[in-house]
């Protein structure tokens, strides 16, 4: 037991030495986390949220991260960890929760192929085209017709995982298994995504919906970005150390919230979200900022800089030169989910 506990305080130091920042909620409000986890010193993704200040991710995940299996004991209603042991996916399927059934007959579907219209050159390992049908399928669809699917085996599971994370922001993205299938076993690796936006969201819809009106009625998009990027400054202050997560900056307060860059990088895909602005985030190893599909063509904007330095640092320019992108080609596969052929 000592082994497990000392890698998980290990990962969760590396988290709050790293920047990045957790999203702040009071009371039980939840919110995702944009804290960043480094696990021996390589970044990984755990879907966390933030509540009362503090991250909270599942144990499962943990699990996978650090390698250390975790079981559940109906017998005893109790959470076995088993730090001797590798992590594994062996869990009982879910019963049947719904009145329909859905029968599972290929290992891949959506109603399209959208992978047609994007360019081929992003559709390198896991970054497939299946994937990216069934990711495309909720951005087109939501969640109001029966869901696309795909298969990622358990190893990959994670890679999808940062990849639904860096989406995130006016809506959650997640993968998942519907319940209502019957022959599940049958494809245990098979899942959907879901796109959803947050109750606890509807506050600071309220509060931006006048920026967001002022951005939507410029020309260009270029134009919304930039009030977009100058509206959050004018909220927001720098601190890497610090917290500010949707709920807390978009709400009435006196004076500037501080928060660090992955802050600045979450709220600003959250008000891209509400203007229509297609928006993922973009790390090196010790930062986060994000890229905007403007007027045709995919731009750096990094908020968290531009407010520091009390200037344009980085405001819809097309490269940046002296960072290093951890996660390339994961990069290239959101532009073309984002706006498809923006690549070619």
């Amino acid at each position: 037991m000592k082994r497990g506990f000392t890698f998980v305080a290990g990962m969760l130091m590396g988290a709050a030495l790293f920047g990045g920042g957790t999203a702040y909620a009071a009371g039980l409000m939840a919110e995702p986390s944009s804290q960043t986890f480094f696990v021996d010193g390589k970044q990984v993704y755990l879907q966390a949220y933030a509540i009362g200040g503090n991250n909270y991710v599942k144990l499962r995940d943990v699990g996978q991260a650090v390698n250390f299996n975790v079981t559940y004991d109906g017998a005893t209603n109790s959470v076995q960890i088993a730090t001797n042991e590798p992590y594994s996916e062996d869990t009982p399927a879910p019963a049947v929760t719904a009145p329909a059934s859905y029968t599972i007959s290929a290992d891949h579907w959506s109603r399209e192929d959208f992978s047609r219209q994007a360019n081929p050159a992003v559709f390198t390992g896991v970054y497939d085209r299946n994937l990216y049908n069934a990711i495309r399928q909720t951005l087109v669809d939501g969640n109001s017709a029966a869901p696309a699917y795909t298969m990622v085996s358990k190893e990959n599971y994670g890679e999808v995982k940062r990849l639904l994370g860096r989406m995130d922001g006016y809506f959650w993205y997640s993968h998942y298994v519907p319940q209502n299938f019957t022959n599940y076993y049958e494809y245990l690796d098979y899942f959907a995504v879901s796109a959803e936006m947050s109750e606890d969201y509807q506050p600071a819809l309220n509060f931006i919906r006048s920026a967001v009106e002022q951005a939507n009625g410029m020309v260009s998009d270029r134009e919304k970005v930039k009030y977009l990027n100058n509206y959050l400054c004018s909220l927001m202050s720098y601190d890497r150390k610090a917290i500010a997560g949707v709920s807390r900056v978009f709400t009435q307060h006196s004076g500037e919230i501080a928060g660090a860059c992955g802050d600045y990088a979450h709220n600003f895909k959250f008000l891209c979200g509400a203007a229509g602005i297609p928006c993922i985030t973009i790390s090196t190893a010790s930062h986060s900022w994000n890229l905007v599909y403007a007027d045709g063509q995919w731009l750096h904007v990094d908020v968290a800089a531009n407010d520091l330095y009390r200037q344009d640092y980085i405001l819809l320019t097309r490269t940046v030169s002296d960072r290093t992108d951890t996660a390339p080609a994961a990069t290239e596969f959101l532009k073309e989910l984002l706006a498809p052929g923006s690549t070619k």
